[in-house]
């Protein structure tokens, strides 16, 4: 079928545009002409550390883009469709997917886009087993790649939110105020949720929050994140200590010291939710769980259809978010950029 171009990565901060091999589109699949395509945190952790990934792969899963080439048993699939599409590489077979909990298969990442298999941070991707609303989803004609290109971590945020089921007059506290964050913070809005505060140590970031709807901002390189979320949402007292009395907080940053405020943040009883991806382990006090018995969720998974609504009702706004956009021959600017929390909040790369 001809070359590709394509950020290949070698190793930790060398990624490399190359001419690959576009795809070969058998029965099942689909080929899409990619439009854009966002760097996810997952993916910085993989270019700066090497994590989740190996040598040799393209990464890239938040992107939009138009089918191009239908294999011949795809059911409702077009050429000229645009969409977004993610193949989830889970064994079927293991315990976890016998119990449809399918997130937890451990081979999830070894088959699964911009992970084990081939990503979008290239010209075309192919998506194996193509269904529409599993493993695609397409995005209305009025909606712009960027904003289609945002469409998985919204709804990794809507997902988040959802697994918290938020309560009418629930006091939020969001920790991060990247696009997932700052995402999380607009679903909790749209679901009526009127207090939510976001935390967060880089100033632009901080400012964006306060645009799209945060009821507060803290500072946290700054301010005393503690005693301002007291302030703000109230002082929560329990066995032999005080701290917060958030209903419900959410770590979107990832970074050790937002994972310790979270258990003091939280009320007694009130529910904290991992999101962010750590590259450095937290110190936990232990007691706090024990005394607070918060219910502690891991949040690993997305509502993509929930999130097509939320952008396309604009309940959920993340143009605003995009704050650089890269041709793929810049693909290594592209992701120091990204590693600059203070200059970018999200950057994207288009062909």
């Amino acid at each position: 079928m001809g070359k590709m171009k394509a950020a290949v990565y070698y190793g930790p901060r060398d990624i490399r545009v190359e001419n690959v091999d576009i795809p070969e589109v058998g029965p099942t699949d689909i080929l899409l002409r990619v439009d854009a395509c966002g760097i996810c945190g997952s993916d910085v952790h993989s270019y700066g550390t090497g994590l989740y990934i190996k040598k040799g792969q393209i990464m890239g899963h938040e992107y939009s883009g138009e089918v191009v080439k239908v294999g011949r048993e795809v059911k409702g699939i077009e050429v000229g469709q645009r969409g977004t599409a993610f193949h989830s590489g889970v064994c079927g077979t293991c315990y976890w997917c016998q119990k449809e909990q399918y997130t937890l298969c451990p081979q999830l990442f070894e088959g699964s886009t911009g992970y084990g298999l081939p990503g979008a941070f290239a010209e075309y991707i192919k998506i194996t087993n193509a269904q529409t609303g599993l493993s695609f989803h397409p995005i209305p004609n009025d909606m712009d790649k960027f904003t289609a290109a945002t469409i998985e971590p919204v709804g990794v945020a809507a997902y988040t939110v959802n697994q918290c089921n938020p309560q009418p007059g629930d006091k939020v506290v969001v920790l991060g105020a990247g696009l997932i964050g700052n995402a999380v913070m607009q679903v909790f809005k749209a679901k009526g949720i009127e207090t939510v505060v976001v935390t967060e140590v880089s100033e632009p970031r901080l400012e964006l929050a306060k645009q799209l709807g945060a009821t507060e901002t803290i500072n946290a390189a700054k301010e005393d994140v503690l005693q301002r979320v007291k302030d703000l949402v109230g002082v929560g007292r329990y066995h032999f200590n005080e701290g917060a009395m958030a209903d419900i907080v959410v770590d979107a940053a990832g970074a050790p010291a937002a994972v310790e405020q979270t258990f003091e943040i939280v009320r007694s009883g009130g529910v904290i939710a991992f999101v962010g991806l750590p590259e450095k382990k937290a110190s936990i006090d232990t007691t706090k769980i024990v005394h607070k018995a918060p219910k502690i969720l891991g949040c690993l998974g997305g509502d993509l259809k929930e999130a097509v609504d939320l952008l396309s009702s604009k309940k959920v706004q993340t143009n605003p978010l995009i704050t650089h956009v890269f041709p793929i021959d810049h693909a290594k600017e592209a992701f120091e950029t990204q590693m600059k929390a203070n200059e970018s909040v999200k950057v994207m790369i288009e062909y």
